[in-house]
């Protein structure tokens, strides 16, 4: 019943997640959560292999069909990414290590409930905005870094964060922030990895449910990607909307019930 439940939310996010370029993570690890069949560290550990097996379907897709892109911030944003992610990973292994699985679970939903709601703001208020057009490879890493850092840390993958924040430093259109995201998603989450496989620490975690997980994920990412090039602009960022303010609901009450 577990692995069914499970499925069914891996499918469901990295369907939306290849759609929009949330990543999948950040639905997945909140639901997850509330599930609450795992410890925290073991959800951030499948999350990871979740996101990071959509994103390579993910990629590899939209690279076979040519998309066009800028090597030279992909190659910075995954250099500061793939940084961000060993960074946000010790941050987390640290608090896990003195904190009770409650309390981390309570600080991880505190941050991405703020983290949401800024975006919120941003989403509502960003035609009033005047977008940056960052060019230097350095601001380019910086962004990566941050990026991969707070999206380890909070086992989300990334997710609207990246997305926000590459369409306002980048200026870039919805869909091709969402390209950029997955890449971005890509190395972070390659970072985590090599910690949880080198350090030897997966090893103590539920390893039969990460076969389901990764076929569930491709599957995911393999309809998301397609949704992503036959849906308008309008209706990815209608989408796009909606699962903030569900991501928004959902981290408020996982908030809630960590601190009680």
């Amino acid at each position: 019943m577990i692995i069914l439940i499970y499925i069914l939310i891996v499918l469901f996010a990295t369907t939306v997640g290849a759609t929009t370029g949330l990543g999948g993570g950040i639905i997945i690890k909140p639901l997850l959560d509330v599930v609450g069949f795992h410890s925290v560290d073991e959800i951030g550990f499948f999350s990871s292999v979740a996101v990071f097996s959509m994103c390579v379907i993910s990629l590899y897709k939209q690279l076979r069909r040519k998309t066009e892109f800028n090597k030279n911030i992909v190659y910075s944003l995954s250099f500061g990414s793939v940084i961000g992610g060993f960074l946000g990973e010790y941050a987390f292994q640290f608090i896990f290590n003195i904190w009770n699985n409650q309390q981390v679970k309570a600080v991880q939903a505190s941050v991405l409930l703020i983290t949401l709601l800024v975006i919120f703001y941003y989403t509502l208020v960003s035609n009033r905005i005047k977008s940056l057009q960052v060019k230097s490879k350095i601001g380019s890493v910086l962004i990566g870094l941050f990026l991969g850092m707070i999206s380890v840390f909070l086992g989300i993958g990334g997710g609207p964060l990246n997305v926000s924040m590459l369409m306002f430093c980048f200026s870039f259109p919805i869909r091709e922030a969402a390209f950029y995201s997955l890449a971005t998603i890509f190395f972070s989450q390659l970072s985590k990895l090599g910690i949880s496989v080198l350090g030897g620490s997966f090893i103590t975690y539920d390893l039969k449910m990460i076969p389901f997980l990764i076929i569930t994920a491709i599957i995911g990412g393999l309809i998301g990607t397609k949704l992503n090039q036959s849906l308008s602009i309008k209706r990815i960022e209608q989408l796009y909307s909606l699962l903030i303010i569900f991501l928004i609901l959902l981290s408020a009450y996982n908030v809630i019930v960590n601190i009680l």
